[in-house]
């Protein structure tokens, strides 16, 4: 109200209607979160001590910066695996691999992390029906790419198949599960469900694109009225507690 002048330059560009066309598509990523029930809460309060962890970053810059988590997504899985100290961990939704390095950077020597995307032979058919703004599919010939010659990579597994047909019984229980793979709402419901059963009593489930997709976070926030649910300040991350 002192300086309207100075208040309009800063925030139209953000939030006026041509904010769309910003110049920085990563940045107006994260200012432009709409949905979701769940407050925003600082990770500490979630994890009294994570903020004396130490955090290994890999790769730090070497990711899509539309596709991929933000620096500051990584920096927080980093470090809830670096404080759980999970032994089995599962991603679903490889792409090319950076969040699953930081998972296996951060997590004890003896831990493995299992991770899954769609086959390289796959035909485009989803198992479940997904909108066509929903098919995020990446280049089959990448998937993985920024693990498979790291010193990470043995303690790495990579599965194949569709998520709503995969066997998540085969190498369960898990410790640690990070859901992030195709953004539907009946995927987001299924991968939900299928991680509720498999996670091992005191273990944790990341959602990501809470806040950002409309489909994640209304199958995030179904699950928050049955399970201990909080959404990270600063991230597109939910983290459930069953």
């Amino acid at each position: 109200m002192r300086n309207p002048v100075a208040a309009w330059k800063m925030l139209w560009p953000r939030y006026g209607p041509f904010a769309g066309k910003a110049p920085d598509a990563e940045f107006r990523r994260v200012i432009r979160w709409s949905f979701g029930e769940l407050e925003r809460e600082p990770l500490n309060a979630l994890f009294p001590g994570i903020e004396r962890t130490e955090v290994r970053v890999v790769h730090s810059y070497d990711r899509d910066p539309l596709l991929s988590m933000t620096p500051a997504e990584v920096l927080a899985v980093g470090a809830m695996v670096a404080f759980l100290e999970p032994r089995r961990l599962l991603e679903i939704g490889t792409f090319e691999g950076n969040t699953t390095i930081n998972l296996a950077a951060n997590a004890p020597s003896a831990a493995h992390v299992f991770t899954l995307d769609l086959p390289p032979d796959w035909d485009r058919r989803y198992v479940l029906d997904v909108p066509g703004i929903h098919d995020n599919a990446g280049v089959r010939s990448r998937t993985g790419l920024q693990f498979l010659d790291s010193s990470h990579a043995k303690r790495i597994t990579q599965l194949w198949g569709d998520s709503a047909e995969f066997d998540w019984d085969e190498h369960g229980p898990y410790d640690f599960i990070l859901i992030d793979g195709c953004h539907s709402y009946r995927y987001a419901v299924s991968d939900t469900r299928n991680a509720l059963r498999v996670i091992r009593p005191g273990g944790a489930i990341v959602w990501h694109d809470y806040g950002m997709l409309e489909d994640v976070s209304r199958a995030v926030d179904e699950c928050s009225r049955h399970t201990r649910v909080r959404a990270i300040r600063g991230t597109r991350l939910a983290v459930g507690f069953p």
